[in-house]
Order: C-alpha cells, then sequence, then structure tokens
C-alpha cells in the first residue's frame, strides 16, 4: 500500500480514537462515577504497559533514578490527576461537543503559558490565532450557559485542567527527561492512578459501580483504543513527522462535535459549527510561519 494513504490512514484513526474519549466517558458515567472509572481505567492501563515493559525484549524497561521519579510524580500530578479532575467535572454539566472545542485550544494554552513562564515571544500569527480561537470558544460557549448545556463551573473547571496539561508539558520540556516517551507515560499513567485513590476516598458518598455491559463496552474502550492504540499512534505520527501529526489534532474539535451530535444526539447549531470553524481556523493560523522579506 501506498506509505502516503497509511500515513493518512493512521492519522484519522488517531483523530478518530481520541476525540471518541469524551463521548465514551459521556457513556460510561451512566455506570460508574467517573473518579472511580478513572482511577481504575490509569492503574489498568499502568499496569498493562509495565508489565509489557518487564517482559518485552524490543521495550525494555528503563530504571528512573529518585530524582526522575519525583518528576514523573509532578507530570501524573498535572497531566492525570489534576487535568482529568477538571474534565471529570465539566462531563457531567457541560456537553461533549463544547469540552472537544475547549480541550482543543490547549496548544494556544500552552503557547500563552510559554510566553509568561518561559519568557517567550509571540508571533503575530500566534496573538491572531489565539484571538480566532478564543472567540470560537465564546460563541460556542454562551448559548451552552444560556440554555442549560453546560454550567460556568464545569467550563471554569475544565480550562483549570487544560491550564495544568499545558503547565506539565512546561515542566516536561525544562526537566529534560533522559526517558522515552512510552516510559514516561506509563509512570505518569501509574502515578496519576494512585493520585486518584484518595480522591476517591473523599468521594465516598458518590462512588457506584454498576458492572453492566454499558461499564465493559466503555471501560475497554477508553483503556484501550483510546490509552493504549492512539497514544501509540500518536508516538508514530511523531516519529515521523512532529509538523504533520500536529496538524491532525486539529480535526479533533470537528469530529469530537460530529460524536456529540451522530452519537450523543446533541443539539446541532449555527453558534456550534461557527464556534467549531473559528477554533479550528485559530489553531491553524497560530501555526502559520512568518514569510522572509524578498531581496
Amino acid at each position: 500500500m501506498n506509505p502516503q494513504l497509511i500515513e493518512i490512514l493512521e492519522g484519522l484513526l488517531f483523530a478518530v480514537l481520541w476525540a471518541s474519549a469524551t463521548p465514551a466517558t459521556k457513556f460510561a458515567v451512566h455506570s460508574v462515577d467517573p473518579f472511580l472509572l478513572t482511577c481504575i481505567r490509569f492503574l489498568f492501563v499502568g499496569v498493562i504497559m509495565l508489565g509489557y515493559s518487564i517482559f518485552s525484549r524490543k521495550n525494555p524497561l528503563e530504571r528512573p533514578s529518585r530524582k526522575q521519579f519525583a518528576q514523573l510524580f509532578i507530570l501524573g500530578l498535572l497531566n492525570i490527576t489534576v487535568y482529568m479532575s477538571g474534565f471529570l467535572i465539566a462531563i457531567k454539566t457541560v456537553s461533549a461537543g463544547l469540552i472537544s472545542l475547549v480541550t482543543a485550544t490547549n496548544p494556544l494554552i500552552l503557547i500563552l503559558l510559554s510566553a509568561l513562564l518561559l519568557k517567550r515571544k509571540l508571533t503575530r500569527a500566534e496573538w491572531i490565532g489565539i484571538i480566532i480561537a478564543l472567540s470560537g470558544l465564546v460563541v460556542a460557549t454562551i448559548p451552552n450557559l444560556r440554555h442549560s448545556h453546560a454550567t460556568l463551573i464545569g467550563v471554569i473547571a475544565l480550562i483549570a485542567g487544560i491550564v495544568s496539561l499545558s503547565l506539565g508539558a512546561i515542566y516536561f520540556s525544562k526537566t529534560g527527561l533522559a526517558l522515552s516517551r512510552t516510559t514516561v507515560n506509563m509512570w505518569q499513567l501509574l502515578f496519576g492512578g494512585l493520585q486518584f485513590i484518595p480522591i476517591v476516598g473523599l468521594n465516598g458518598a458518590h462512588n457506584f459501580l454498576r458492572a453492566d455491559l454499558n461499564f465493559f463496552l466503555s471501560f475497554l474502550w477508553l483503556a484501550f483504543p483510546v490509552s493504549i492504540v492512539a497514544y501509540l499512534l500518536w508516538l508514530k505520527l511523531l516519529h515521523k513527522d512532529a509538523v504533520k501529526a500536529g496538524i491532525w489534532l486539529f480535526l479533533t474539535p470537528v469530529l469530537g462535535y460530529a460524536m456529540a451530535v451522530t452519537i450523543l444526539h446533541e443539539p446541532l447549531t449555527a453558534y456550534g459549527i461557527v464556534g467549531a470553524l473559528l477554533v479550528v481556523a485559530g489553531l491553524f493560523y497560530s501555526r502559520r510561519k512568518p514569510h522572509l522579506p524578498a531581496y
């Protein structure tokens, strides 16, 4: 088969699987408390990855130092525990379509935080892209709040979670962890799952789990296609071409919104369509490279 066609199919599959996480979680919370679900999910996936690393000859287990374990613990806190807590608060009170749009702005929030914390100067294209994407979020959010498809607390919690995810990316870049991406992801999943245990304990009165077909299908989908297959595809796409890989992320808000409408039967509105288009346009525009003057 044509290598370019294979790469396109891999990118599309990644985008579809990645976008499916929100609808799958929406289904799952009918059978299990979202915090309990997340704790079980990340511990389960982390243990599978750990077991594979222990017995794999191709990708043997790397042994982090004490300092690296401390850094991985912080990554688990920022990238898993805090980020997912914001997402889980939103999952019950914010429409799946809006969650997809807000989550898609992570690269732009990362750009803003890099400017604030790392003193990185933003380009004109990045500023314009941020303004376009934020205007798209405003267009999509206000009608959701007005018609009770979202709560302000849910939206704020989701944004706080995405800020934590961006801080995790900045922290990772500053630590210079000399470990493979797979090893870093495995340990942050494990630490994130462990950190959710006390949260589940504090949430005791609200914990429930019905081991029905809906639970098993949702859980297995989140564990294997989303957490394992999509992540492996992402690493493969990054290895081939990091710039092209980033483009596939731009599809996720559109696909997420489409899944919310077709699978969860959320209303399709002009505000949602315009908001999604503006968010994607802002993301694309922010990646424009400045033109060099001709001589």
